[in-house]
């Protein structure tokens, strides 16, 4: 009975120096930005999709009353760089080529997602993007989870999603009726890179 009670002192004992190393290395100075380096060169399969309004003038009411829900497809996002205390993190999008439906080796779009609160495992930014009569606003919100070593704890536990985010969308045609608002929706995990298409990590 004695060295059971020991054993299970040894077992607690263990787990409070591991969650203590783990919270050590984890800490937070408040009112400083956090070290978001280690989200560099990390990829993420992202699902996108849209609720909006369309509307084929001003002055009218949307066509259809009610707004309809538009997936829009797959992207995978890569965290290229992000700027040593002051917070801005810049990130690649790429989907699959319209015509060919091969994935495009070429950004669709180079992201700058602005620091607002949180730790280095979870935190808050904000991005705006306007690209060819498309407006997009969003709040992103990354999730991780470290191992002992350090690294990523992959399998959906790391990921990232939107918390909020508004499209605008107008042809750029002359006459066009195609006027779109409402709400975007992009989440999805961190993935190994292994698992990203060859093209998209130019090989």
């Amino acid at each position: 009975m004695r060295n059971g009670k020991q054993w299970l002192s040894a077992l607690v004992m263990m787990v409070f120096l591991t969650c203590f190393t783990v919270g050590t290395a984890q800490a937070q100075i408040p009112g400083q930005v956090p070290n978001l380096s280690s989200w560099v060169n990390t990829w993420f399969k992202l699902t996108l999709s849209r609720t909006v309004y369309h509307f084929s003038d001003i002055g009218v009411k949307p066509t259809p009353s009610t707004p309809t829900t538009e997936p829009i497809g797959i992207a995978y996002m890569k965290i290229t760089d992000w700027v040593l205390d002051t917070g801005p993190m810049t990130a690649n999008i790429y989907t699959k080529d319209l015509l060919s439906g091969e994935w495009d080796p070429t950004p669709l779009t180079t992201l700058t997602i602005q620091y607002f609160a949180g730790s280095d495992l979870k935190f808050a930014g904000t991005s705006q993007l306007a690209v060819g009569g498309i407006t997009l606003d969003f709040i992103f919100y990354f999730t991780g989870k470290k191992d002992l070593a350090g690294n990523f704890i992959l399998g959906g536990i790391t990921n990232v999603k939107t918390l909020g985010g508004f499209v605008l969308e107008i042809d750029d045609v002359p006459g066009s009726d195609e006027r779109w608002v409402g709400s975007a929706k992009l989440t999805g995990p961190m993935v190994p890179e292994s698992k990203v298409p060859a093209i998209l990590r130019g090989l």
